[in-house]
């Protein structure tokens, strides 16, 4: 009886740790989509913010560090620019929507277990002669026609998805390899 009951009591420890992960991974997201939308967050996501140069600094960090809370819960953290301006970073894949004025679904591709991957782009449901899909890159070439972070003026939408690939504790201790996959995505229109 007693294996029986510390598995129940495993499990719902377990159970209540993967809620508090989501609940954190949602909050992470609604606030990096905040900080995304203010035209300090516009020259970089890696970089801190332009409001660190004035004369009564912010204390905004990087972009990318919105989702450090989960850390102490023992999540690791990934972010990666794009290689160009119109693909996921290489952790994921992109699938566009068939209304291009919402965002679409990205699918985590090779992703390790207890890691949040942080996907930031920028929705233009303008058109124009800019790729509908704009996403943070770091090539000579990317970077000089669009810059590093991509995200223009015109009140477009960011986007931030965070992934979490979670392996519950009671799965690796019994040898199950499971991985559960939670998602938050936000979206909010830039104030330039």
């Amino acid at each position: 009886m007693a294996p029986v009951v510390l598995l129940m009591i495993g499990a719902t420890v377990d159970m209540g740790r993967g809620l508090l992960l989501y609940t954190l991974l949602q909050g992470a997201s609604r606030d990096t989509a905040r900080q995304a939308a203010l035209e300090y967050f516009s020259g970089s996501n890696t970089l801190p913010p332009d409001c660190t140069a004035l004369a009564a600094p912010c204390s905004l960090n990087k972009l990318v560090t919105g989702a450090a809370g989960l850390v102490s819960l023992g999540v690791s953290v990934t972010y990666a620019d794009s290689a160009d301006i119109v693909s996921a970073p290489s952790y994921g894949t992109y699938a566009a929507n068939a209304d291009p004025t919402l965002p679409g679904t990205i699918t985590l591709t090779g992703a390790n277990a207890n890691t949040v991957y942080v996907f930031i782009y920028e929705l233009d449901t303008t058109g124009g002669g800019n790729p509908p899909v704009r996403w943070s890159c770091t090539t000579l070439a990317c970077t000089t026609t669009y810059g590093r972070a991509v995200r223009t003026s015109g009140h477009q939408w960011a986007v931030v998805d965070l992934k979490l690939n979670w392996q519950p504790v009671l799965a690796r201790f019994l040898g199950i390899p499971t991985l559960i996959t939670f998602d938050s995505q936000s979206v909010i229109r830039m104030e330039f």
